[in-house]
C-alpha cells in the first residue's frame, strides 16, 4: 500500500489541474457507480486523509440554496491504483486525443474538464459520498501523521496523546505490527515501518509496553514521512523518497534527529554521510545507493553497521503478512 507522503504528493500534483476547474464529464467505471453523472460539479479541493485521496465537489445551488451537491470522490489506491493527469489541450490550443500509459480496463473513473482529463486506473477503493458524511466514513482511522494540525502546537499535542493512547490500547501487540494498523496512527507504511525502527534501534517482535519512547517514536516516523512531502518543482521531478538524511543529537527522541527538507549538509546517523532528501548521498556499503537504512536490503546489508538483514513475513495470519526488514544487531 502507499505510504502517506505518496498521497501528499498526489494531492499536489492534481489540485493545481483539478481545483477550480468544472467538470465536463465523468466516467464511474465500477458497477454501483456506472450511472453516476457529476457533470457540472466544481472542484472544492483535492486533499490527502492519510492513505485516501478526497476530490471534494461543489454542486450548484438552486433558488435559496436548495439543490446543492457538496460530494467528495473517496479513493484508496492500495497495492496498484495510481491517479494520472493528461492535458486535452495540444500545443497549438487545439483539442488533442491524450495517450492513456495504462491499458483501458484498468480505469475506474476518468474526471474530465475544458483542460485535462485525469483517471484513476486500478484504484483499490472507489465512492462518492456527500462531503458531511466522509469524516464518519473514515473515523476508523487513527491521527494522520501527516495531518497539517501536527504544525499547530496546541493541536500537535492533542493528535500525540491520541496517538500514544491508541497504541497503549495493545499493549502486548508486537511494535512492527502496531504501527502498521491503520486505527492506530495512520500514514505509516511498510518502508518507514522499517526504517523508524532502526533508527530508533527496536526490535519489530518488541511489545508495545516495552518501548521506552512511544511520543519519541510517533515522532521520528512523522519526521521521516514529512520531509519526504515535497511536491516537484517546475521542471523538475519530486525528489526521491529516503531516510538517510538524520544527524546524531542526544536531545532528539533515540538521539536521532532528521533534517528539515530545505537542509543542504549532514551526517548520516552513524555510516554513509547522506545529505538532504532529494539529493544522491556517497554509496554506502557494497556500493548501495543509501536511500534506506534497511528497508529493501535483502543483499546490501545495513546501512548502519553494515550487517546481515533479516528479511522476514510478519502479520496475523489472514494474508495479512507483510515483509519486514530490520538487523539483529541494531535492533537488540
Amino acid at each position: 500500500m502507499p505510504e502517506g507522503d505518496s498521497l501528499v504528493r498526489l494531492a499536489d500534483r492534481l489540485r493545481p489541474v483539478l481545483e477550480g476547474q468544472e467538470l465536463a464529464r465523468t466516467d464511474f467505471r465500477v458497477p454501483r457507480l456506472a450511472t453516476l453523472d457529476l457533470a457540472g460539479l466544481t472542484v472544492r479541493t483535492v486533499q490527502p486523509w492519510a492513505k485516501y485521496l478526497l476530490i471534494e465537489l461543489n454542486g450548484a445551488e438552486g433558488p435559496g440554496g436548495a439543490g446543492a451537491r457538496d460530494l467528495t470522490v473517496l479513493s484508496h489506491l492500495r497495492m496498484e491504483g495510481r491517479w494520472e493527469a493528461y492535458p486535452l489541450l495540444g500545443p497549438d490550443g487545439g483539442r488533442a486525443t491524450p495517450r492513456w500509459r495504462h491499458p483501458g480496463w484498468q480505469a475506474r473513473c476518468v474526471l474530465e474538464t475544458a483542460r485535462d482529463q485525469v483517471v484513476g486506473f486500478s484504484l483499490g477503493l472507489l465512492e462518492v459520498l456527500p462531503r458531511d458524511q466522509v469524516a464518519q466514513r473514515l473515523e476508523f482511522l487513527g491521527p494522520d501523521l501527516l495531518d497539517p494540525g501536527w504544525q499547530q502546537p496546541e493541536r500537535a499535542e492533542v493528535l500525540l496523546e491520541e496517538s500514544v493512547q491508541r497504541l497503549k490500547e495493545q499493549p502486548d501487540r508486537p511494535i512492527g505490527l502496531a504501527l502498521l494498523d491503520q486505527r492506530l496512527v495512520s500514514g505509516i507504511g511498510n518502508i518507514y515501518r522499517c526504517e523508524a525502527l532502526l533508527l530508533a534501534g527496536l526490535d519489530p517482535h518488541r511489545p508495545v509496553s516495552s518501548v521506552p519512547d512511544l511520543p519519541g517514536l510517533i515522532a521520528l516516523a512523522r519526521d521521516l514521512m514529512r520531509v519526504n512531502t515535497a511536491p516537484a518543482a517546475p521542471g523538475r521531478p519530486a525528489p526521491r523518497r529516503t531516510t538517510t538524511a538524520v544527524v546524531p543529537d542526544p536531545s532528539a527522541p533515540f538521539g536521532v534527529r532528521v533534517l528539515d527538507a530545505v537542509a543542504t549538509t549532514g551526517a548520516g546517523a552513524e555510516r554513509g554521510a547522506p545529505p538532504s532528501p532529494g539529493r544522491r548521498p556517497a554509496a554506502g556499503p557494497r556500493g548501495r545507493d543509501p536511500l534506506y537504512w534497511v528497508y529493501g536490503s535483502r543483499r546490501d546489508g545495513c546501512l548502519r553497521c553494515g550487517g546481515p538483514v533479516t528479511v522476514e513475513d510478519l502479520g496475523e495470519g489472514s494474508g495479512q503478512e507483510r515483509t519486514l526488514y530490520w538487523c539483529r544487531h541494531c535492533q537488540r
